[in-house]
């Protein structure tokens, strides 16, 4: 009989994990899983998994000491019968493991995504070791982290989330940039650099805008775009109003369509300063064939080899990302040659591994117990 996993995922909003923990069920289900999801209730997740035929069970989860919540979720792992639990949130390990006090031992996994430290070394190094048989991290840079925080190294495995390359090789370009048109000053035949991203303070975009005024100063016909949404975009948008950036970036918000998007853009940058674990939207852009310039921070080295699949600079150093991008930008030779490198390794990178090297933590954890 197929095992039965539970996937347990806190978030109300649409982020990367929320888009991983979605690949990941749907490719188990395909290799016959019998797969359970766990999510807020009308949340993003919630609606594209039962859009995406998975199995959605809501639960409105008000933290990770909801005990409530928690009963809720021993009651589901009884009556399914779970074999395993996969936790895809930092709140979604304390709950899953309060529910397993109430319920029962099952075998579990959690996943960790960012490379923040542990928020109180003695209690993360609980939190992430009792009853959880498996960590699974989304890149060696947090892994090591991880382990010096007083994780065993055994218990630590590394499996980078994926991406669909073949759905980001064929966007529109002509229909992104006439959105974008319609938002503000777009000549044709602009170079068009773009970032994408949760606009937040780690994410760095305040330095990729710092260093497109330098680039801005030096190239003359070249537009700047920011894609996404969050808590720091007035900020954002007041910046992008001084200077030589004065009318040369464009908010283009939360994009469905990114194949368009990195389609219609001439370089793509990320910028952040911390917190990367392994980047869908930078291997999203290196499925695209666009050339990158991105900060050495997290597991990004682990994608992009400098001088071989994109150019890194410092994390926070402006002057040298804006140097980065204004060489790529001048020399379209070196944009093509690290693009198609780029193209070709993110292979390396797609939803099938990560299923099939997911599935492989599952079944030791499994053949163990």
């Amino acid at each position: 009989m197929p095992a039965t996993v539970l996937h347990l995922n806190t978030e109300r909003g649409w982020r990367g994990g929320e888009a991983q923990t979605l690949r990941l069920a749907q490719g188990l289900q395909a290799r016959g899983y019998r797969n359970l999801l766990v999510a807020q209730p009308g949340s993003p997740l919630a609606e594209r998994a039962v859009a995406g035929g998975l199995r959605v069970v809501p639960l409105s989860m008000r933290g990770e000491l909801d005990l409530p919540a928690a009963g809720a979720l021993a009651a589901l792992l009884r009556a399914e019968r779970v074999d395993l639990l996969h936790y895809h949130t930092a709140h979604a390990v304390s709950l899953g493991t309060l529910a397993t006090l109430l319920a029962g031992r099952r075998r579990a996994v959690a996943a960790r995504r960012v490379s923040f430290p542990l928020r109180g070394r003695l209690l993360g190094r609980v939190k992430y070791s009792f009853r959880v048989d498996r960590v699974v991290a989304v890149s060696e840079a947090i892994r090591r982290a991880l382990v010096a925080q007083g994780l065993a190294a055994e218990r630590v495995v590394v499996v980078h989330s994926g991406i669909d390359p073949e759905r980001f090789a064929s966007g529109d370009r002509a229909r992104f940039r006439a959105a974008l048109a319609r938002l503000g000053d777009l000549p044709e035949g602009a170079f068009l650099i773009g970032t994408a991203g949760h606009l937040a303070s780690h994410k760095g975009i305040d330095r990729f805008l710092e260093a497109a005024a330098q680039v801005a100063q030096e190239i003359g016909e070249t537009r700047f775009v920011v894609v996404g949404s969050g808590p720091r975009e007035a900020d954002l948008r007041r910046a992008a109003e001084a200077g030589p950036l004065r009318g040369r970036v464009l908010f283009a918000g939360f994009q469905e369509g990114m194949p368009d998007v990195y389609a219609g853009l001439d370089l793509f940058v990320l910028a952040s300063l911390s917190g990367e674990g392994s980047p869908a939207v930078l291997k999203e852009a290196m499925a695209a064939g666009v050339p990158l310039v991105a900060t050495a921070v997290g597991g990004i080295e682990e994608i992009v080899e400098d001088g071989r699949h994109g150019l890194l600079a410092p994390p926070g150093n402006v002057p040298a990302l804006a140097r980065a991008i204004a060489l790529l930008a001048a020399d379209p030779t070196l944009r093509a040659g690290l693009s198609a490198a780029a193209r070709n390794h993110v292979r390396e990178f797609t939803n099938e591994r990560m299923v099939e090297r997911t599935e492989a933590v599952y079944r030791s954890i499994l053949a163990a117990a």
